[in-house]
């Protein structure tokens, strides 16, 4: 009997030593506790086992097993610690990719945008170009010279024009309603052969200049018209770009 009060009172004195500690969530504040709890709980175990030495071997026993459960209670509050971070980490790098995405989609439509704007404004220029420079050489009746005005012009048209890349010069030949078929088409060409003749003179490339003849096809007056036939005597002149210059030499051929 006195054996058996005497295991429960030391197993009672180890045990109430764990539990009057500080009762702390922090696993690491007090790590005696699991050992001290071990131990009470395997002395007084032991010792109903085997006596005074099961009392020590069970003591010993129980403060090993309070001391790995107190490690494995610290690793698994590190480990949950470290994946919570780690999932921190993660869902920042998630915000900070679609931030980035939404970045890069942005800037890709206000190129997209600003590309689309600079063609726009490419295009307006260029018509703007055309419009500018459209005039008609006209000449006198079955004859295919330039006066020295009309010479002057179109040199001052291909001081401007040459410099422009891309930019084709189209000639229109075209005569009046008088005449035959074959006279009328040899005399446009021989016209608009007169016009490219002086802008290439005028330091304008032979190569980005289209000809062409129309002789009478598209003359609007009558014989019996006199001004509106002169207006008909004429070689068109307008500019192109190359896509259109392309397109105008196979029509032609």
């Amino acid at each position: 009997m006195r054996k058996q009060i005497l295991v429960l009172a030391v197993g009672a004195l180890l045990a109430q030593t764990g539990w009057t500690r500080d009762k702390s969530d922090d696993p690491n504040a007090h790590p005696e506790k699991e050992q001290s709890i071990g131990m009470g709980s395997g002395a007084a175990i032991g010792a109903l086992a085997g006596g005074p030495v099961g009392l020590i071997i069970g003591a010993a026993m129980g403060g090993w097993l309070g001391d790995r459960f107190h490690h494995e209670k610290v690793a698994r509050a590190e480990s949950e610690q470290q994946a919570g971070a780690a999932q921190a980490q993660a869902s920042s790098l998630d915000e900070k990719l679609n931030a980035t995405e939404q970045q890069l989609s942005a800037s890709e439509a206000r190129l997209t945008a600003s590309e689309a704007q600079l063609q726009g404004e490419r295009n307006a220029h260029r018509d703007d170009v055309e419009r500018a420079v459209a005039l008609d050489v006209h000449f006198r009746t079955e004859d295919s010279t330039i006066d020295s005005a009309d010479e002057q012009r179109l040199a001052e048209l291909a001081s401007f024009i040459a410099p422009l890349e891309g930019t084709v010069i189209r000639l229109d030949g075209h005569t009046d309603v008088r005449g035959t078929t074959k006279f009328n088409d040899a005399l446009s060409t021989s016209r608009a052969e007169s016009v490219r003749d002086a802008l290439v003179r005028a330091g304008m490339p032979a190569e980005r200049i289209v000809v062409t003849s129309e002789g009478s096809a598209d003359a609007t007056a009558t014989d019996q018209d006199v001004d509106g036939m002169a207006l008909d005597r004429r070689v068109a002149l307008t500019v192109v770009g190359l896509d259109d210059a392309g397109r105008v030499a196979r029509e032609t051929q």
